[in-house]
């Protein structure tokens, strides 16, 4: 058996889409703030199985690019640039 649909969907501005597991309490996200970990609020404008569209985020924020176990609001991180210049972020003990 196939599917065929044909959906309406409408154009997110200043809308970014990140992997759900990024996602915390289902409207919050970290970001790095002075290499501190920071927990803010953005805006879920849609849904996929894996990922999801957020609105919210200042320009020029550097998120978390995978979950870090454990981590919460003040956590000290280091961030690194890999060579394709995105922020590797790791925990600092």
């Amino acid at each position: 058996m196939y599917l065929e649909a044909a959906l309406a969907a409408r154009d997110q501005e200043n809308a970014v889409q990140i992997s759900r597991k990024l996602l915390v309490n289902e409207s919050e996200v970290y970001v790095v703030r002075d290499s501190l970990l920071d927990l803010i609020a953005v805006d879920p404008v849609h849904f996929s199985d894996k990922n999801v569209v957020i609105k919210g985020l200042e320009d020029g924020l550097l998120m978390l690019s995978k979950p870090i176990p454990g981590a919460y609001p003040g956590m000290k991180v280091k961030y690194i640039m890999d060579e394709a210049q995105e922020a590797k972020t790791t925990a600092q003990p």
